[in-house]
């Protein structure tokens, strides 16, 4: 058996077991992990407000999607075995869902249990998966560099715009009217949108990378355009706060601003895509 296919051997095996874990184990996790936390915030589901309530409904729908990926990588895993090269893109972009989306399941956990979300296990499994499927592909180098680089921004990007996306959804329920007239709510009328999209956009992008295709560097582009335009007037609009710290320990910055933070990634994605490197081995001219 020649290396190239003992490569293509492995990489099906990772998908059906991963995708054998999402559909019989992660589902526990992800319940457990929603559950309880969803049960403390509305004291025992005596009190669901804004909070509770719109982290039911996204992780319900989202609950849906990710049995959807655990099925789908269990029957994309017998192409993966056969060589089928339109399998490992497919593949990439089914590994990415689960390992952008369980940060916002489990971040709630570290905010407010101070404990190890049972659903970063899911998180961890499918971001280890993802790098070893990128890296068992056989490509050059300098691809294997370009798409390590700027599939790994797309994921911090797309799992960062499915948590503020939730942000937005749960300041603008819990005072409809702040967030017709007040600007510091209602400038998440427009950054939530574009967080979701930030999501969408990063899977996307990294399916066509994944295809080669110069779609993908587009979408990657309209991906760190969308969080930098939507980031940065969140930060400065809403009152400062240390988002990405414990409470007490680091003064409010720009350093410890979730959207700060996540705008600068936008720009730095920005300038890679710009950068001739990464747009010559990032896709196959057409």
């Amino acid at each position: 058996m020649t290396e190239k296919k003992n490569n293509w051997t492995i990489m099906a095996v990772i998908a059906i077991l991963v995708g054998l874990f999402i559909v019989f184990v992660a589902p526990g996790l992800f319940d457990t992990t929603m559950d309880q936390l969803i049960l403390k915030q509305s004291k025992q589901a005596t009190n669901l407000a804004a909070g509770p309530l719109s982290r039911m409904y996204i992780g319900s729908l989202y609950s849906g999607i990710e049995m959807l990926v655990g099925l789908a990588l269990i029957a994309v895993s017998a192409a993966l075995y056969a060589g089928k090269k339109w399998a490992w893109p497919i593949t990439m972009f089914l590994l990415s869902i689960p390992a952008m989306v369980n940060g916002y399941v489990g971040l709630g956990w570290l905010e407010n249990l101070k404990k190890f979300p049972p659903s970063y296990i899911t998180f961890f499994l499918t971001f280890v998966a993802f790098l070893v499927v990128l890296f068992l592909k056989e490509n050059d180098k300098k691809t294997k560099s370009a798409m390590f680089w700027v599939f790994t921004l797309l994921g911090m990007l797309g799992a960062q715009g499915f948590m503020l996306f939730p942000h937005a959804v749960r300041v603008i329920l819990k005072d409809p009217a702040a967030a017709l007239l007040d600007p510091a709510a209602a400038v998440l009328r427009r950054t939530g949108p574009l967080m979701f999209l930030v999501f969408i956009f990063a899977g996307l992008a990294i399916l066509k990378l994944a295809q080669r295709k110069e779609s993908g560097w587009y979408l990657a582009l309209l991906t760190g355009m969308m969080m930098t335009i939507g980031a940065f007037p969140a930060h400065y609009i809403r009152p400062p706060s240390a988002s990405l710290v414990p409470a007490g320990t680091l003064a409010p910055s720009i350093f410890t601003s979730t959207y700060w933070m996540a705008g600068a990634q936008g720009i730095i994605l920005i300038i890679l895509l710009l950068i001739p490197f990464f747009k010559e081995n990032l896709f196959e001219k057409e």
